[in-house]
């Protein structure tokens, strides 16, 4: 018998009354727990087996599999399925995990930040247009892919002090000063940020957990993030995800 305690991100149905749970842990990551019978009325794992649910599961390995034998709940994130704008977020966040995290790989910081979003997601403490950029920003930091935001490249000016503006390469990740700034014929990839939008970026990337949420950019501000944060994340994954589009036609 194995005891993990994670949020599930993907369920899929298996005949009339089984389903397939993908649960973010922190000690494994991604792994699959096949809950049979959750979805028969009375099911005694089935309230405790929904979508996005953080859930102590007990299951057993038979041939390979995960079967669920008991299951209880940590923290429902009941409002989040109740709101159709916050439920498409979610699903957004699930569907960045479930593409850049692979499976029994240890998982802690990306389950931490994934709860704390859910958390602010859930009781409504954090909009949505700024949850979504620093999910995004914070959990390509998180793997890996973290931008050079501390200086210009070039010449190491840390432009904000100046009121500067600086230029954001999202395929190098790399800032330049607007001094060492020289256009080309290809710039789409290219972004120039006010120092606000700098400093924000860099808060996001380097900040402690326990202050990550405290960020609150005006709207204009969170527009401009959310724009970068979006666009960083499809370049450096070299992919954008429906569920993504789901959201915006909200």
């Amino acid at each position: 018998m194995t005891t993990v305690t994670g949020v599930i991100i993907r369920e899929k149905r298996v005949g009339e009354n089984d389903k397939i749970l993908t649960v973010l842990t922190r000690e494994c990551g991604l792994i699959e727990i096949t809950a049979k019978g959750a979805l028969n009325l009375g099911s005694k794992n089935g309230s405790n087996t929904q979508l996005f649910m953080y859930s102590k599961l007990c299951f057993n390995d038979s041939r390979g599999r995960n079967y669920i034998n008991s299951s209880e709940s940590v923290n429902s994130f009941y409002n989040i399925r109740l709101d159709v704008k916050k439920y498409a977020l979610a699903c957004y966040f699930s569907d960045i995990i479930l593409y850049t995290i692979q499976q029994n790989e240890q998982c802690d910081i990306i389950t931490r930040l994934l709860l704390n979003t859910l958390y602010y997601l859930d009781n409504g403490k954090v909009d949505c247009s700024v949850l979504k950029p620093i999910f995004e920003f914070r959990h390509i930091c998180e793997i890996g892919m973290r931008p050079q935001l501390l200086c210009c490249q070039n010449c190491c000016r840390y432009s904000t002090d100046l009121g500067l503006d600086m230029y954001f390469d999202m395929s190098e990740g790399t800032l330049v000063c607007e001094d060492c700034y020289e256009a080309s014929d290809d710039d789409s990839e290219i972004v120039k940020l006010r120092p606000r939008t700098v400093e924000n970026l860099r808060y996001i990337a380097l900040t402690d957990y326990k202050d990550l949420f405290k960020l609150r950019p005006d709207a204009d501000e969170s527009g401009r993030l959310s724009l970068i944060t979006e666009k960083y994340m499809q370049i450096r994954l070299g992919r954008s995800f429906r569920s993504l589009g789901f959201y915006k036609s909200i």
